[in-house]
């Protein structure tokens, strides 16, 4: 059944089972990680908390704050076994010539 066919109410339960599946998926997700994985994700996830804000509070960003985004970079990187090729170097496998 399409969106339009549905009511109000049907709508509600289609995306509320929705967003639930997806919750419980991150869920998972996050308890299949080991703690340097987790510990690195948290780490990245606060630091950019922390530029966004500096950016958008002051319009600038400290050197010490490139310092370590680069950290949070390779740290990523390294546990969750990402290319961590300069940007330069680095192609993307979506953008594959086929």
């Amino acid at each position: 059944m399409e969106d339009w066919q549905m009511t109000p109410e049907e709508r509600t339960l289609k995306y509320e089972r929705e967003r639930k599946e997806r919750e419980d998926k991150r869920k998972k997700g996050m308890k299949s990680l080991n703690k340097a994985q987790l510990r690195a994700i948290k780490r990245s996830h606060n630091n950019m908390r922390k530029v966004i804000n500096d950016i958008e509070e002051m319009n600038d960003l400290y050197m010490s704050d490139v310092a370590e985004l680069s950290k949070c970079f390779y740290d990523i990187g390294n546990e969750i076994l990402l290319d961590n090729s300069s940007y330069w170097s680095y192609k993307d496998p979506d953008d594959a010539e086929e």
